[in-house]
């Protein structure tokens, strides 16, 4: 499966402060960056006095994060490992006791790192596995705990990534529902459903992306100079910085390049039509229509690939503030050479799971890897069971057999053998596990939905309710359960809940799930 590989700083990368907190102070520059015209960043640096009203707000942040498809990663010890970094990265600077960041990863293979206006970094799968070194590591975790301590704010960010979680929570939801009853449809082709499924939510990223606004230019320049100063101060290599932002240049490059693609595409196969399908599918603010999801679209999921070009070119103007990586690399160059020439480059420390196979964090990434491949062989156009099997089964062998991004693929492929009771059970294992995803609950739902199980339904929503502290990307699905067992008037009771977040998709939805539209 070809990954869309999100670059930093691009991808969900907002460590916001609330609105109207006092903002940690810059250094005085002249110029259009947010590079200091004299002396180090990290000498000039000048941190908030109190950091409690932002921290205040974590477990708010990290329930949205938990809300998304995949979820966090569960192991203590790849937590361990990368919180030490990154105090390692933060040793030394005068912070008030208030700011304590902390790291978590994240169960997606997409290359990308963001924090969260707490101040907690957080990782993908598909970083770790893509970084070649500590150092490397070091400057990732060290630029984005600078927005942290800058306190770069969007004074929206709750809202926004709130209204990015309902939203791809519920095409995770809509495609999950249908599945039931698709799967007997004559001549229906599951891999095109899940590969639908895997298009829609990459189209959400995407539309998250451009529609969330990004760090400015300056923000992200500062981040960048703070960032290189603390891996130095740390003793990491100077030369770990520009090797990300090369590999980050080197994905935007091959972003314009799919862009590009999809536009020719687009163009060789009638703009009219194509541009048509794109206004019924996702609606004039280029967010997929969620009451179109149904059998006709599934089969054309494909043209999504050549939609996405039309949300870069109509938002991404807007959205997109800070320098390209090609040109943070020349500033980045330059500043090390001003402040740091005198400084040897050192050997790089080799990530510990790369040296250290047997290491248990070395066989979860493993896992996690081999979970990759098994959907790339479910999900293509041809799905291939047997070269699925062998990779599915260690994934879900210890450490991670109860995982939900492990467990997930393991269902998808024992679902497309023809077992469903093997298929709920791998279901059943993930929610019970301990960091289950918004994903695996939905498929789980819906197939005691289909079979109007609702007991069961209604006993799984609850322990989803406790799990995902209220989330509202629950609440169609807890409104649906209710509606579906005959107890409307509490179906009902819920309408409120989804009405005062002011997401009006969210309103429909939860309208729709009572019988109410």
């Amino acid at each position: 499966m070809k990954r869309t590989i999100l670059p930093l700083g691009l991808a969900l990368a907002l460590c916001a402060s609330l609105a109207g907190a006092a903002a940690a102070s810059l250094f005085d520059s002249s110029s259009d960056t947010g590079y200091p015209d004299n002396g180090k960043a990290i000498e000039l640096l000048k941190p908030a006095s109190d950091y409690a009203d932002i921290l205040a707000y974590r477990p708010r942040a990290l329930s949205i994060i938990r809300a998304r498809d995949n979820g966090f990663v569960p192991s203590p010890e790849l937590h361990t490992y990368l919180r030490g970094v990154l105090l390692r990265v933060l040793a030394g600077v005068t912070l008030p006791a208030t700011f304590q960041p902390d790291v978590r990863v994240l169960a997606s293979p997409e290359f990308e790192a963001f924090c969260t206006p707490d101040g907690t970094v957080v990782v993908s799968v598909g970083l770790l596995e893509k970084l070649d070194n500590e150092d490397e590591l070091a400057f990732v975790l060290g630029h984005e705990a600078s927005h942290a301590i800058y306190r770069h704010h969007g004074s929206d960010w709750f809202d926004r990534s709130q209204y990015y979680a309902v939203m791809s929570g519920a095409a995770v939801d809509k495609m999950s529902e249908q599945q039931p009853s698709l799967a007997s449809s004559a001549g229906f082709n599951k891999s095109e459903f899940e590969r639908g499924l895997d298009l829609a939510q990459h189209v959400y990223k995407l539309s998250s992306n451009v529609l969330v606004p990004q760090f400015k230019k300056g923000q992200e320049d500062a981040a960048d100079a703070l960032g290189f100063d603390l891996m130095a101060k740390a003793g990491y290599s100077s030369d770990a910085a520009n090797a990300v932002l090369d590999d980050i240049a080197q994905q935007e490059a091959e972003a314009e390049s799919d862009v590009a693609a999809a536009k020719a595409a687009e163009k060789d196969g009638g703009g009219s039509k194509q541009n048509k399908f794109a206004v019924d599918l996702f609606g004039s603010n280029g967010l997929p229509d969620l009451s179109t999801l149904n059998v006709a679209t599934l089969f054309t999921w494909d043209k999504m690939i050549k939609l996405f070009d039309d949300a870069v070119d109509s938002m991404s103007g807007e959205a997109t503030t800070h320098h390209p990586a090609k040109v943070r690399e020349k500033l980045l160059s330059d500043y090390e050479f001003r402040e740091y020439r005198h400084l040897l480059p050192k050997p790089p420390k080799p990530l510990p799971w790369s040296g250290s196979p047997t290491l248990k964090a070395a066989v979860l990434l493993a896992h996690y890897a081999k979970a990759e491949t098994a959907w790339a062989a479910l999900s293509g156009s041809q799905p291939d069971l047997a070269k699925a099997q062998k990779p599915m089964l260690l994934a879900v062998s210890a450490p991670t057999a109860d995982h939900a991004y492990t467990e997930y693929v393991a269902s998808l492929y024992y679902e497309q053998s023809r077992s469903q009771a093997q298929s709920e059970a791998a279901l059943a294992r993930a929610v019970s596990g301990p960091e289950p995803s918004w994903q695996v609950y939905a498929r789980l739902a819906n197939l005691y939905i289909a079979r109007r199980e609702w007991p069961k339904a209604q006993a799984l929503m609850d322990q989803a309710l406790t799990r995902f502290d209220n989330s509202p990307v629950l609440l169609p699905k807890r409104i649906q359960i209710l509606h579906g067992a005959g107890r409307q008037a509490e179906a009902e009771a819920l309408l409120p809940q989804c009405d005062q977040y002011d997401i009006h998709e969210l309103s429909d939805e939860c309208k729709k799930a009572a019988g109410k539209s």
